[in-house]
């Protein structure tokens, strides 16, 4: 994994967007930045993986120096390449849904596209609430902040979800038999709960939802990620955000959403 922070601060304005269009129609290869964890960076990689794009995943050395070399100063940020122009996207629902459209997981038609992105919506704020109310939060309120959040925000989303996948055959899909968007995006959500210091607690509520349990396995046993997710490069990243949520206030010094 290469750690440097190309300087994109300033979006392009010279360029005719025209030209920036063709470059994301047509890339050569792809630059990921995000920080040596899954969390918010993990789905863009398994969305560039099941893609087979031409891809590498780059760190930063300094964050707190180099964050203003990003559109937003926030990660992830995704490089677009062909020949010598680069299109610069950054936030993370926008760098998924470039790169879902891209590689074909946003369904056969507008309906199914609309269905996919509000599935990925839910997964995604869940996964913002979590983070907000329980993650960041104080750590003398943080037990209350998470039985709360076991009670209401993950129990509704498990019913739901469930409900959904249901509806759909129970096939490992939320729209037809294909993968999407949504799946893999649900799948990380799944995942990122288990690695929390209260993963237990976290899954054994998941774990009564057996079509949530079915898409978890389905993405993670894919054909087409299978080789990633068993990687070296993909258990390091495992084994860093497993340790970084013990306590993630040793690395920032101080909450942050």
């Amino acid at each position: 994994m290469v750690h440097s922070t190309p300087n994109a601060a300033q979006i392009n304005r010279t360029t005719p967007s025209s030209e920036l269009a063709q470059v994301m129609a047509h890339p050569e290869s792809f630059r990921l930045l995000y920080f040596p964890l899954e969390a918010q960076g993990q789905t863009s990689r398994d969305l560039l993986t099941y893609g087979g794009a031409n891809w590498e995943g780059i760190t930063p050395q300094n964050w707190l120096e180099e964050k203003d070399k990003t559109p937003f100063g926030c990660l992830p940020v995704l490089y677009i390449n062909k020949g010598d122009k680069q299109v610069v996207i950054s936030e993370t629902h926008a760098v998924e849904n470039y790169l879902a459209k891209h590689f074909g997981l946003m369904g056969n038609n507008e309906y199914e596209e609309t269905l996919i992105r509000a599935f990925h919506c839910s997964s995604a704020s869940l996964f913002a609430s979590f983070q907000a109310t329980v993650v960041w939060n104080l750590p003398e309120v943080r037990e209350k902040t998470l039985e709360g959040f076991k009670a209401r925000q993950l129990a509704h989303w498990v019913k739901t979800h469930e409900r959904h996948l249901m509806e759909n055959g129970n096939n490992g899909h939320y729209i037809g038999n294909k993968m999407s968007l949504a799946d893999i995006r649900t799948a990380n959500l799944i995942k990122h709960f288990s690695f929390q210091p209260w993963g237990a607690e976290l899954m054994e509520i998941i774990s009564q939802a057996p079509a949530l349990i079915k898409l978890r396995d389905t993405v993670e046993n894919d054909p087409k990620m299978h080789q990633w997710k068993n990687s070296d490069e993909a258990k390091k990243l495992a084994a860093s955000t497993k340790a970084f949520f013990v306590n993630p206030f040793a690395a920032t010094g101080k909450p942050t959403a």
